[in-house]
């Protein structure tokens, strides 16, 4: 009996393991900053965030599963875009994977609970954005700055659900915003609704609020909405156009009141009010590609990021982040699964933000090399 029930586990380990697909991924570039800065890094970046230097921006290597009552991916990656994205990681506490976090790019299990419904727990990549942490999915290599300032992953639960072929949503239970090891006691809600107008035609709302700030602050909720319209018309063209909007409330302030001290010497000359205003951010972005031919594609995007106030992008000037920026993009495509790929990016500040040699400077150009593989 009892080697009946062992056969029995064995045949259904080797079922599962069998249904289990391996990949990787890799991506190299070399960047030349036309500002030549003395600084090795870029600011305001994750992408190709090296000057002159090669280096790898993303490898990854992943096992997943999907089945009719189960899936998961454990996906493990390194790259100077991973070092950059988890930087805000917490790191004071002892025992919350704080080794391990900066190579987790997705854990995450599932199950099927109804015909239509899953429901995922782990860590996983963001649904923010148009564009994705796999450079290969991008329709540009570098990613806008839109996208560099929402979670490229985040952590906790999240059920998805399809209410027809054309309409979806999604409903999560999170961390915060972008970070596997909390900073605070508070959750933080995301959600998702897509629906396909046709095939070609898309829109998806991305919504978060939480509560952004450490436990030894006053609460600070931010509130995100994310807005996508994707069309692809006639085979070869695609558009995209994003626009986001972010608000959270003002950290506390200190009013200067010595007249306290006067009627009560125990009282400090500060005393500390809780903020009632939310500071604001925009960001909007535009994406067109064209497909030449089975071997070549081009593609342009043009953004800009409103952040006068510095709530996510602090530049410590005057006007804030208030930035422009402009990419054109070559990809040959005749090495499948390889691709490279040949970009220049300009932006330009209203402020000098950018370094340029030995001082700063309004605008900033480079050239991306850049050559990566699915395997």
């Amino acid at each position: 009996m009892f080697a009946e029930e062992e056969k029995v586990l064995v045949d259904k380990q080797n079922a599962i393991n069998n249904k289990v697909k391996f990949g990787a991924f890799v991506d190299t570039y070399y960047s030349y900053n036309n500002n030549r800065p003395k600084a090795k890094e870029r600011n305001y970046t994750t992408q190709a965030i090296r000057n002159q230097e090669f280096n790898i921006n993303l490898l990854h290597i992943e096992a997943s599963v999907e089945e009719e009552r189960y899936r998961g991916r454990i996906a493990m990656h390194w790259g100077t875009s991973v070092i950059a994205n988890t930087a805000a990681e917490v790191q004071k506490d002892n025992s919350s994977n704080q080794v391990s976090t900066r190579n987790i790019q997705e854990a995450f299990v599932g199950v099927r609970l109804f015909k239509r419904t899953w429901l995922d727990a782990g860590v996983f990549f963001g649904n923010i954005g148009h564009e994705s942490w796999i450079s290969q999915n991008n329709v540009n290599y570098t990613r806008a700055l839109a996208l560099d300032y929402v979670p490229y992953y985040s952590s906790g639960v999240r059920l998805q659900h399809s209410v027809s072929d054309k309409l979806s949503f999604q409903v999560q239970i999170l961390n915060g915003w972008q970070n596997i090891t909390d900073n605070n006691k508070d959750k933080a809600f995301g959600s998702q609704i897509k629906y396909k107008f046709t095939p070609t035609l898309t829109l998806t709302l991305n919504q978060f609020v939480g509560n952004e700030a450490a436990n030894f602050e006053r609460k600070q909720y931010r509130f995100y909405n994310n807005t996508i319209l994707e069309w692809n018309f006639f085979d070869q063209w695609s558009l995209a156009f994003q626009f986001d909007i972010g608000a959270q409330k003002a950290k506390e302030s200190l009013s200067y009141e010595p007249w306290l001290s006067q009627i009560n010497p125990s009282l400090p000359i500060y005393r500390s009010e809780e903020a009632k205003a939310y500071r604001q951010w925009y960001q909007g972005t535009i994406w067109l590609s064209y497909r030449i031919n089975e071997d070549l594609r081009v593609a342009l995007r043009a953004e800009r990021m409103y952040d006068p106030l510095q709530v996510v992008a602090s530049t410590n000037t005057r006007n804030g982040f208030i930035t422009n920026g402009y990419t054109a993009t070559l990809d040959i495509l005749s090495f499948d699964p390889a691709m490279l790929r040949i970009e220049y990016v300009y932006r330009r500040s209203r402020d000098a933000i950018f370094d340029y040699q030995s001082r700063s400077s309004q605008k900033e150009d480079l050239v991306v090399f850049a050559f990566s593989m699915k395997f």
